[in-house]
């Protein structure tokens, strides 16, 4: 009897560390603010910069919280509480740990193995070898079971996303602030072959990112958690920030000036109105939200007014978002409807039809992508001869030229899969391998769009296709989606899930036509891992 009395006042004593819920915090305080703005000499070395620096910061996060959670481990035995954070295993966790073992078997089987491991290849490769995704792997482990929301992280995440948001549009009004062209050209012949050391890659260069892909990536992340921050925080402070951001957002998205980024862009402001509309205020606040971007696109056109509209350039899209008078319409609806909505709210809100509004978003969503899809179909296959702008051919007709010749590398891509045997098409050349996969056609590419190389066909799931297979690439999608799918279940108990959520939506339909890489792409996976971190909390508190 004393000794069941001793053992429950020691397990009455006993309460679980904090500490690994602080280095996560502390951790992605470091990813968000220090991380996109470090840069040792200029882009040249932005993707290694930023690699190394990853692998660091989660190396030490891994280690930190695998020591502490182990002596926390041990202090909960001595009291009868050992828990090591393991169980349950989600859908999400299995998907993670097959797509892992199969870019572990595509590395032991691939002609290159040491190369595929590191993701580096003698004419190419961007370091996504089994290394990194191994470190995904542990951190998202780390992150889904330790995690605690906290919103200073997000603030946080705001402020250093505007700053880099900021250098991005400067940049594309040639405002060099922190001096990052300075000495590029005789750093890019050090480092590259010098026949590609060209004045013009310049201009597809800014902030503290690379190439206008990458903004327009690392924009896609940020927008959306900028708007659906100030859709569902409940803080004054963290909203006023959160509508900051949101301008700065929308107008470094536009200054990415990149395909993707539009197709991001209409991704992003779909399906975050459909995860508006579950709440009257909600739906409020984000139309006021697409009315502050609207108005930043202005003051972004009075800008480059005062800077003699002297700039690197903007596609057909992003010139119009920015110019056209039209785009004053839009932006009066927006503000007119949030101020009935205010204004009436305690006679309409009580009777506001969600379902209603949120299947009729969904139907316009769905609607709008086949829509899309059915036009590409038609003037690619059935009218390839009908008369279409120069621009709009670049989107509608669907050729090797099609999206700055990315049609060229996704049909030769699969052709050279058509190729593959059985275990290449199921485990793929080996994780990062595209390089080794295109080389064949780098002569042709020299003569028809007078490129020497590639180590990547600029869509995302087709790399993963031909690099780790018809399995790779499953597992893969089975993570996005089981996540997805658990939540949007689970966001009517913790709305917050859908800030994250969003961010891998809008940057998951962007990489269709964009690249994966150590510079954004790891803050997706975070993003990813806190998705989840947060649908298992949910399903804790619900147990």
């Amino acid at each position: 009897m004393a000794n069941k009395q001793q053992n429950r006042q020691k397990s009455a004593q006993y309460r679980p560390s904090t500490m690994p819920g602080f280095l996560i915090n502390l951790y992605l305080i470091l990813m968000f603010s220090f991380f996109p703005l470090f840069l040792t000499q200029q882009f040249v070395r932005a993707r290694r910069d930023k690699y190394t620096l990853y692998l660091i910061l989660s190396g030490v996060l891994i280690l930190s919280v695998v020591i502490v959670s182990l002596m926390d481990y041990f202090e909960a035995k001595r009291h009868q509480k050992a828990d090591l954070h393991i169980k349950p295993i989600s859908c999400a966790d299995i998907s993670f740990l097959c797509f892992f073992g199969f870019a572990a078997i595509s590395t032991l089987l691939s002609k290159y193995p040491a190369e595929s491991f590191l993701g580096v290849f003698p004419n190419g490769g961007r370091n996504n070898g089994l290394l990194l995704m191994t470190v995904y792997l542990l951190v998202y482990l780390v992150i889904t079971r330790r995690y605690h929301f906290k919103d200073y992280v997000i603030a946080v995440y705001l402020v250093f996303s505007s700053v880099v948001a900021f250098l991005a549009i400067v940049n594309f009004f040639y405002i060099d602030l922190i001096r990052v062209y300075d000495g590029y050209i005789d750093l890019w012949k050090l480092f590259e072959d010098t026949s590609n050391a060209n004045t013009n890659v310049l201009l597809n260069f800014g902030s503290t990112l690379g190439n206008k892909n990458l903004i327009a990536a690392f924009m896609c992340l940020f927008l959306p958690i900028a708007v659906m921050t100030f859709v569902i925080t409940e803080k004054r402070y963290l909203r006023i920030i959160s509508g900051i951001a949101a301008a700065f957002a929308y107008c470094g998205l536009l200054c990415a000036d990149s395909t993707s980024a539009i197709l991001g862009l209409v991704i992003a402001v779909a399906v975050m109105a459909i995860f508006s509309a579950r709440r009257y205020d909600y739906l409020k606040r984000y139309l006021l939200a697409l009315a502050i971007m609207l108005a930043a696109s202005k003051l972004l056109r009075l800008f480059s007014y005062i800077m003699g509209d002297i700039s690197k350039g903007f596609e057909f899209i992003q010139t119009f978002l920015i110019y056209s008078r039209a785009v004053y319409i839009p932006l009066a609806v927006c503000a007119v409807l949030f101020i009935l909505m205010q204004v009436f709210e305690k006679k309409l809100a009580p009777h506001y039809p969600k379902k209603a509004v949120v299947i009729t978003l969904i139907a316009l969503t769905v609607g709008g992508i086949c829509a899309g899809i059915w036009a590409v179909v038609y003037y690619s296959c059935i009218a390839p001869e009908a008369q279409l702008s120069e621009d709009l051919s670049g989107l509608l007709r669907f050729d090797e030229k099609w999206g700055t010749h990315r049609g060229y590398y996704w049909i030769k891509s699969l052709d050279e899969y058509k190729d593959f045997d059985i275990l290449r098409k199921l485990f793929g050349y080996g994780p990062d391998s595209a390089v080794v996969v295109m080389e064949p056609y780098f002569p042709e590419m020299l003569t028809k769009f007078n490129e020497t190389s590639t180590d990547t066909v600029h869509n995302e799931f087709l790399n993963y296709f031909i690099t780790q297979g018809a399995l790779g690439l499953l597992s893969y999608l089975m993570i996005l989606g089981t996540i997805t799918v658990r939540a949007i279940r689970r966001a009517k108990n913790d709305p917050i899930i859908l800030i994250f959520l969003s961010a891998v939506i809008c940057c998951a339909a962007q990489s269709v036509v964009n690249l994966y890489q150590p510079i954004t792409t790891p803050i997706f996976f975070i993003f990813l891992s806190i998705t989840e971190a947060l649908n298992r909390q949910t399903d804790l508190k619900r147990a």
